[in-house]
């Protein structure tokens, strides 16, 4: 079994380092990282908490508190103070929505062009493989 978990760790990581060439050349486009376009739908159209973020996000209270702050200057998150001004509220932005549709849209033509040689079938298991895989992973965490 280590020869096979070898190989498949090589995989995901190539698959890791591919994903992130492709998403980051978008990305570029409005001056965004992924952390800021993953918390950006995280966040969709709700209203959460510095900490709920931190939560949901799994990652580090610093790394989400810099990309809020940074989002928020870019005008594409709102921060307001609730009742308790101990908690700070976030909200997307109508025009941060938009960003990340165009984003989604994005994504899903470059996808398309990636698989255009690949059956519905081979299509539909990798997405069965990768979803599992993804539980697998968040249960073993």
């Amino acid at each position: 079994m280590p020869e096979k978990t070898d190989v498949l760790l090589e995989k995901v990581s190539d698959l890791n380092i591919l994903y992130k060439h492709v998403t980051g050349m978008m990305l570029q486009e409005h001056g965004l990282s992924h952390s800021a376009i993953n918390l950006m739908k995280l966040i969709g159209s709700n209203e959460y908490t510095l900490k709920q973020i931190t939560e949901h996000s799994k990652l580090d209270k610093s790394t989400v508190s810099r990309q809020m702050n940074a989002l928020v200057k870019k005008g594409l998150v709102t921060k307001t103070t609730g009742r308790d001004k101990r908690y700070a509220y976030f909200t997307v932005t109508d025009e941060a929505q938009q960003i990340y549709k165009e984003f989604h849209a994005h994504m899903e033509d470059k996808f398309e062009t990636i698989l255009s040689g690949w059956t519905q079938e081979e299509v539909h298991m990798l997405t069965v493989l990768l979803g599992r895989l993804n539980r697998s992973m968040t249960n073993r965490i």
